[in-house]
Parts: C-alpha cells; structure tokens; sequence
C-alpha cells in the first residue's frame, strides 16, 4: 500500500459506522493519540491518517484487530492510496459486460453502484437496500410484527481535495403493526410513521464540508454526537429527530475548537381558520415554532494524559435566527444578557484520561442554572446533571473484548425553562441529550465482543430510576416534582427539590446486538431487547416487554 493521505476524502463518516469503536480500542491501547471523539462524527481524511498510524504499529494489536484493520484498508482505500484497486464499481465504463460485474458483488472489495476519481474531483455512488422483520410483545400478550423494506442510495466525494459532499436518502414501504416501529428510538422520529393512513417512512441527510487543513466549515444535515458518555450523551444523543447546522471545526497540536449553531423544532400546534371564499368550513395549519441550539466547546488535548474540554449551549426561540449566537467568537452566557435575557445558557466541564494503558475513565458535569449563594443545598434553582463512567480494553484477559460502565444523574428540573414555553432542552418534545431526563439516574454496561472481523457481538444493561410527576384522573398535575423537561417549576411547587420524589419507576433494560458481515457490505443483524418496568412505591404494578428482530443490509 502506498502510504500518502493526498487523496483523502474530506466528507464525514457517519455514526454508525463500527470504526469508531475500533479507534476507540486503538486509543485505549495507546496505538494512536490523537483520536478526539468528543464530538462525532469525523471526517474521512482524519480516520485515514489515523490508520496509517495503527498500521505501522502490528505488533500492538491483535489477529481479530489486524484482520479487521485490512477491511477497513479496502473501504477507505482511495483515501489511503488515491487509487480504486480494491473497489468494484457496478456500472463502470471500463466495458465489462454487467453479468460479469454482477458476479463481483459477493466479493470482499469495496462495492458501490459507480465509482469514479481523478486527480480534481470523486464521486462514489452506493445503492443501499434493508430487509427487516421484527416483533414486540408485552406483559405475555400475542406479538405485534412488523416488517419493513427500505431501499434507497448515497452519493458523496470531494473536489480538489477540499470541498467534500454527502446525500443519502432512504423510504421504506411497511407491513403490520405500526406501535412496534415506533418503539425504535431512529424509525420514531420519522414524520410519517406517525401519520395513520401512510405506510411508510424516510430519512435523508445531506451537506457540503470545506477542509482547508487546519478549520473546515460545514452546512447541512447529519446525525451529530456530543458528549463522553459509552452509553447516553449528556450534550447530544440519537434521541431528538436529526437536525440542520452550521458547523466550523479548528484543530492545531493540543488545541481543538468547535462551533455548531443548529435549526430545531419547538412546540407543535395547529391554526383553524376560514376562507373569505368558503366561510363555512373551517381548515387547519400545523405550527412548529421555530427554536435554535448554538453551542461552541474548546478542548485541550495532553497525549497520553487527558482531555479537558469546555463548553457553552444556548437554546432560543420564536425568532429568527440571532446573529449574537452565529458569531463563533463570543461568550454566549454575555450575549443573551445583551440580549435581554429571553434565552436558555447552559455549560459544561469534561475530562476523559488516557494515562492508564488499556482503561479510560470519563466525567462531565452538565450546569443549567446556578445559584451560588445557595450552592450545595437542595434549592431548585440548582440545575445540573452529572456523568461518570470507565471503559477498558480486553478485561481479565479477555480478548478483542471492550466494558463500559457508567453512572448518569439527572437533577430535578434540569432542562427545563421557565421563561419560555420553547427554550426547553428539546426538540419536539425530545430531549437533546440523555434519555432518562430530570429526576432520574441510570447505571450502565456494556460489553463488546469481537469473534472475528467479521462477527460482532453486543450485549448492553440499564438500571434507571426516575421519579415521576404526579397526575389526578383527568390528566391534572397536581404534585411537580421536576420529572418532565417540558414542565417547568411553579410559583406554586416548593422551593426545594428532593431526588426521585414523586412516582417512583424503576426500569431494567437488556439488550443484545449480533451483527454478521456475511460479505463485504452484506450484513445480517439481530436483536433483542428486554425491558421490566415497575411503578410506584408502593403499589406492585410492573410491565415485562420484548423486542426482537432480523434484518439484512446491503449497502452497494
């Protein structure tokens, strides 16, 4: 392999890629140090140099780690090499006849639809196809199936080595129970698996990345991660529906800044009206209101140490967008004060190590309000939610094995804002960040087990405790105890909080991965997931619900 990143695409790699996982062992093991995944996704030409690196260093890494590091040589070999050697291209223009191309599908090269590079521009075309069946049932009850085909396609490359492009579009066409879908945190967040007479659902992300070396500019759509959490992010998670953003990136030596300033949805309402025309009837407009995130987060970066990285959050609302929070060279905690305080400020401090050789160990404290006269105490006014949690890489000698374990407490009213109907931590009555929400905590583990490069295995367990709001019969809140992002303190809720007040819940969740690449880009997947819920202190009322699928991938 010709050892030069020259020809490296400037585009991201999305979030579900497994490679993240792999960096992060590469990481832990002390192979590469530079590997910031504070803030994902990374771009192409970064995962590239980073693999340069691990490869000159073999002797660190395992059988299953090195077989895995010559699949991922062929997926991104253009950016390593600049060359399309170990890529099969369906529709090429080199003149073989398309039985003869068809017959190069079931092999271990990179495969895409069509795949075209030259010294100025790229472009790779995929066509991306998913067969899945899958079945819910709870408290014994029949199971509720479903099953669903989606198909679609991704076009991206870069020009002159600078200015990268993304699209990717998929609809899927679906069949029985729609309930069951929609428990998938992704498929829920489609507009139309919530519509009753559609049966399907879509997603489409797209954007264009300008990398001049040093700082790159982004516009568009895509899934972003925000935090240190080996579960949950505490900043941003796959809980709210995927959203635009401008995004600008400026990386030197130990110094690593970020700007993401990002269109979210608010409160959705309707509006009836009539026609001068038709006087009679009455029609009905959706609103959403129109609701902003800006956030900026400098970190420091000691190799072989630690990372300290330090971060402001705004949410603003039914206005357009503020300049005040578009400029990536302010305090945003000063610039809503000049901007009469209608906004919602938030910040947070976190630490990852590094200096302990096969153990990372993890902390952020997230702060939605303080009042420091009364710090320490229980007064609601004290706002914030905490995250601890360790990693480790082949644990008790266990081979190609990675365990996480991590503690998250939210406070009460934490999130939620009391100045505004829409400044909440939200969009679209989902939360930004961790899943749990205010007045709650969760434990969490995970194992990781890689059988070979091409056999995966995940295994994943929650505890969650959350105190609940309480409700009468008719819906009417009659004890706020600060469980709900959406509903701010009172002037009649008392003054002091107390964690977990309310209905108490506890929640267990199991839930197991298994992924097959049977070919390169064909991947057969399962998975189960268990879930025991228990309410109330004092009343046993519990609920037991499984989950379960299959599915097949074809991303060509």
């Amino acid at each position: 392999m010709i050892c030069s990143t020259l020809y490296s695409q400037v585009e991201n790699v999305p979030i579900q890629n497994p490679i993240y996982t792999f960096l992060k062992r590469m990481e832990l093991k002390k192979v590469i140090s530079n590997y910031n995944d504070a803030i994902l996704p990374i771009s192409r030409r970064e995962i590239a140099n980073m693999l340069l690196e691990i490869g000159t260093k073999k002797n660190k890494i395992t059988e299953v780690e090195q077989d895995l590091l010559e699949d991922l040589y062929v997926e991104f070999c253009y950016d390593l090499t600049g060359l399309l050697n170990d890529s099969h291209s369906l529709f090429n223009p080199s003149g073989r006849s398309l039985g003869s191309a068809m017959g190069e599908l079931f092999t271990e090269k990179e495969k895409f639809l069509y795949a075209y590079a030259d010294t100025n521009a790229s472009l790779f075309v995929d066509g991306l196809l998913t067969l899945d069946a899958r079945g819910y049932s709870e408290n014994k009850s029949a199971d509720q199936k479903a099953q669903f085909v989606q198909f679609g396609g991704r076009i991206r490359g870069s020009v002159n080595k600078k200015l990268g492009y993304y699209i990717q579009g998929t609809n899927a066409q679906f069949w029985g129970n729609r309930k069951t879908l929609q428990r998938d945190r992704i498929i829920s967040q489609s507009y139309e698996i919530g519509v009753s007479d559609a049966q399907n659902f879509d997603f489409v992300d797209g954007y264009a990345r300008y990398d001049a070396g040093i700082a790159s500019l982004q516009v568009g759509k895509e899934r972003v991660l925000w935090g240190n959490g080996y579960g949950d992010k505490l900043i941003l998670s796959e809980n709210p529906r995927a959203f635009d953003f401008l995004r600008l990136d400026v990386q030197y030596n130990m110094l690593k800044y970020t700007f993401l300033h990002a269109w979210l949805l608010g409160t959705r309402s309707t509006l009836s009206f009539t026609l001068l025309s038709d006087t009679l009837s009455r029609f009905e407009e959706p609103i959403v209101a129109d609701k902003y995130f800006a956030a900026h987060r400098v970190e420091f970066s000691f190799p072989f140490l630690f990372d300290l990285g330090f971060q402001e959050v705004v949410i603003y609302s039914n206005r357009s967008p503020d300049l005040a929070y578009l400029n990536p060279l302010t305090l945003m905690e000063s610039a809503q004060r000049s901007r009469e305080e209608r906004d919602n400020v938030l910040w947070a401090v976190d630490v990852q190590t590094h200096f302990l050789s096969n153990v990372e160990l993890q902390g952020t404290v997230f702060f939605d309000d303080i009042n420091f006269p009364k710090w320490g105490t229980n007064d609601v006014q004290n706002k914030y939610a905490y995250q601890i949690g360790a990693i480790v890489v082949d644990p008790l000698l266990f081979t190609n094995t990675m365990a996480a374990i991590e503690y998250t407490r939210v406070e009460p009213f934490t999130f939620s804002h009391a100045r505004s109907r829409d400044n909440n931590y939200g969009s679209l009555g989902h939360m930004l960040g961790h899943h749990i929400g205010p007045n709650a905590d969760s434990w969490f583990f995970r194992v990781d087990h890689s059988f070979s490069h091409k056999v995966r295995v995940t295994f994943a367990y929650e505890v969650q405790r959350k105190g609940e709001n309480v409700y009468d019969s008719t819906g009417k809140l009659i004890e706020n105890v600060g469980s709900d992002f959406l509903q701010p303190h009172r002037s009649v809720d008392s003054a002091e909080k107390v964690f977990l007040s309310g209905n108490l819940v506890r929640t267990h969740r199991f839930q197991t991965f298994f992924t097959y690449e049977v070919v390169n880009e064909v991947f057969l997947d399962l998975h189960y997931n268990y879930e025991e819920e228990s309410r109330n202190r004092n009343v046993n009322s519990s609920t037991v619900a499984h989950d379960y699928g299959i599915a097949l991938r074809f991303d060509i």
